[in-house]
Parts: C-alpha cells; sequence; structure tokens
C-alpha cells in the first residue's frame, strides 16, 4: 500500500513538472510573439513585422528607390562573326581556335552597377568607380522608367558619385541613417542589381566596422556577412529602420562572405561638397606616422601604448609650423582619440581646409598641446 501510494505521489509530481515545463515554454512562445507584433517605424511608417516579414516589409518599401546604373563608353574593337566572345559581369567564354577576328567597329561598351535615390527630384547616390571613365549614364527604375543621368560630382579616393535625373514625378527615397550607430552584429540588408540581376534582396549582420582595405589611407568599412557580388556596387546597406547605413563597394574575392561598404556617415559629409563643386577638396597635415611597437615604446621612452607615432614632418607643411616634431606620438586630434595610425589620416582628410584646430600629443613623456591650421591636399601626396 505504501509503495503504491508512493508511485502515486510520483506520477503526482511528474505530471505537475511536465505542467511548469509547459508553461514557461508557452510563455516563452507569447513573448516572442509579442516581440516580433510590437509596432516597429520604418522609414517613417508604422509596420507590425512577424517572423521573418520585418526584412519583406523593408524590400518591398525601399526596392523602389534603388536604381540600376549602366555606365556607357565608346570603343573600338576587333571582332569576329564567332557566336563566342566574352559575356558580362567577368565571366568568359571560350573562343575556338580556328575562329580569327577580323576587322573591327566602334560600340558602346556597357558595365551595370548599382545606386539609390536620397532625393525625391532625382539625386542618386552611387560608387565612383561604377561610372569612372564612361561617357554616358543611363539610369533604370524598378518601375520600368527609364532615364539619361548627368554626374554632378565624383570623388574617387572615397569611391563616392553623385548623379542626378530629371523626373516630372517626385521620386521614392531611402533615407540616411547613422552608420556611427552600427554594432557587429545588427542586421542588415542590402538591395541591388548584382550580375544585372534586377531587384536582389539579401541580408546578413554586421561582421566589424572601420575595416582597411588598403586602397587609401583613408579605408574605413563596413564588413557584413551580407552576398554582395559585382553589380551590387553603389547600392544601399539598410538597417532594421529602413535607414540606409552604408553603400556597398566592395568583395574580398577569395574570402565568403566578406562585403565592405562605405559608412553613410562618411557620405553625408561629402555629399555637400559633391552637389556644390563637384570634387572634395581634402585636407593636409603633412606627417607620417606609423603604430607603436612595444621597442618604439621601450627605446624612446614614448611613455604611451595607443597613438600615432610621428616618423616624418614635411618642411613648410601645416604640421611642421605648428611644430610637430619626429617620435612624438599625436593621440587626440581635434578633440577625436587617435588610437592608431589609422585613425589619424580619416580624421584629417575630412576636416575643412583652412580650420584650426588643437592636437594633443605626448613628447618624452609629456602631454603637450599645439594649434594647427590644415591646408588643402597637395597633390600627388598621400600623408
Amino acid at each position: 500500500m505504501n509503495t503504491s501510494s508512493n508511485w502515486v505521489k510520483k506520477g503526482v509530481l511528474l505530471v505537475t513538472a511536465i505542467t511548469v515545463v509547459f508553461f514557461c515554454l508557452g510563455s516563452g512562445v507569447a513573448s516572442v510573439e509579442k516581440l516580433w507584433t510590437e509596432k516597429t517605424t520604418i522609414a517613417n511608417q508604422d509596420v507590425s513585422p512577424v517572423g521573418g516579414t520585418l526584412f519583406r516589409v523593408l524590400a518591398e518599401k525601399l526596392s523602389p528607390a534603388v536604381v540600376n546604373v549602366k555606365p556607357m563608353k565608346k570603343v573600338t574593337k576587333a571582332y569576329s562573326n564567332s557566336p563566342y566572345g566574352n559575356s558580362p559581369y567577368g565571366m568568359p567564354r571560350m573562343t575556338p581556335p580556328q575562329m580569327k577576328p577580323h576587322g573591327s567597329k566602334e560600340f558602346r561598351q556597357r558595365g551595370e552597377g548599382s545606386g539609390f535615390i536620397i532625393h525625391e527630384n532625382g539625386y542618386i547616390l552611387t560608387n565612383a568607380h561604377v561610372i569612372e571613365n564612361s561617357d554616358s549614364v543611363q539610369i533604370a527604375l524598378s518601375t520600368g522608367g527609364l532615364f539619361k543621368g548627368k554626374i554632378i560630382g565624383m570623388d574617387a579616393v572615397a569611391d563616392l558619385a553623385i548623379i542626378k535625373i530629371d523626373s516630372p514625378d517626385p521620386l521614392p527615397v531611402i533615407p540616411l541613417g547613422h552608420s556611427n550607430e552600427l554594432k557587429p552584429g545588427d542586421w542588415v540588408m542590402a538591395i541591388g542589381s548584382p550580375f544585372g540581376l534586377d531587384l536582389t534582396v539579401t541580408v546578413g549582420i554586421v561582421s566589424a566596422k572601420g575595416r582597411s582595405l588598403g586602397a587609401t589611407p583613408y579605408d574605413d568599412f563596413i564588413q557584413t556577412d551580407t552576398p554582395i557580388n559585382p553589380g551590387n556596387s553603389g547600392g544601399p546597406l539598410i538597417n532594421t529602420q529602413g535607414e540606409v547605413v552604408g553603400i556597398n563597394t566592395a568583395v574580398m574575392q577569395m574570402g565568403q562572405g566578406l562585403g565592405f561598404s562605405l559608412p553613410v556617415d562618411l557620405a553625408k559629409k561629402l555629399i555637400p561638397e559633391l552637389k556644390a563643386h563637384g570634387k572634395v577638396t581634402r585636407s593636409w597635415l603633412g606627417v607620417s606616422v606609423q603604430d607603436i611597437s612595444l621597442t618604439d615604446k621601450e627605446s624612446l621612452k614614448l611613455g604611451v601604448d595607443q597613438g600615432s607615432l610621428v616618423r616624418e614632418v614635411v618642411v613648410d607643411s601645416p604640421a611642421y609650423k605648428a611644430g610637430l616634431k619626429m617620435n612624438d606620438v599625436i593621440v587626440e586630434f581635434d578633440g577625436h582619440t587617435i588610437n592608431n595610425s589609422r585613425t589619424l589620416p580619416k580624421q584629417v582628410v575630412y576636416t575643412p581646409a583652412g580650420k584650426e584646430i588643437s592636437i594633443k600629443l605626448v613628447r618624452e613623456g609629456k602631454t603637450i598641446r599645439v594649434e594647427a591650421i590644415l591646408k588643402p591636399f597637395p597633390e600627388n601626396v598621400m600623408s
């Protein structure tokens, strides 16, 4: 009797435990459902994303503002009657050896990229490398409209360009967000025309920020695992609030999930000057810098672990006139902390020429401040 009673008690406890488990799971499901059904503001409109519907809503609302950019260039090339040759987007085809090219003709060579509308009157952002050396640019809208684009401004260093089209009607726009608010792990979405496939939507996360690819000393890319391919260049990288946080610019050929986007905060700094003057005038300090090594710290008695170590000061440069010397360590520039040699050029080059700035540096273990007036960037100088 006691044995039966014990089994009954155990059974009651087991049922109670199972009930508690299912209650907790039910509560968890309810919490997740509540999380996904809360109102989210996307492009100034309220939507209620459920599950993966968030990205569907983003794609539906923002895709009309993404365009296909088609640069055209006149070239003269030998031709053949062979049906073989080179196909677009870098996918070569074999040419049989028995087929010999003969003759030549002039034709318009076409590439393809992406872009997005930032103002209803027709201003479009894209990459400079998409349209460089082109004779004309065609813009194709997702609605089917085709326009001749006018290049308003282009900056090869930042790889940014502005194109203008004239439309009789107001155009859809994607708002510009704040790339400095991005964190690794944040969800992002890309819309563009990889390999000429219009309005392709891909999703991933921010993998890292402040990446340098070695193209210029001013590289400051957002790294993302969002699939980006040739033809995506110039298209938007979009956050979950429906705002552009980057311009898709480059991929690493031998790597998977390694895409790079120009931060929109940098683009916003350059847009006014590109619209007004068609180019960007950069500032120059006149120093060559490097990271601090342990050997440098000990042998030069620097007294700091981080900063930009000055290795050379150009004669008659703003740095020279401000009194900077070799082996100074710049730790702050115009109120911005300088942690390494890559940080300083990015701060200098996008500070307006003619501005007087304060530089905090460490010299022989002592902290001092100097004032410098930046000059326009000289041609053929990279530091």
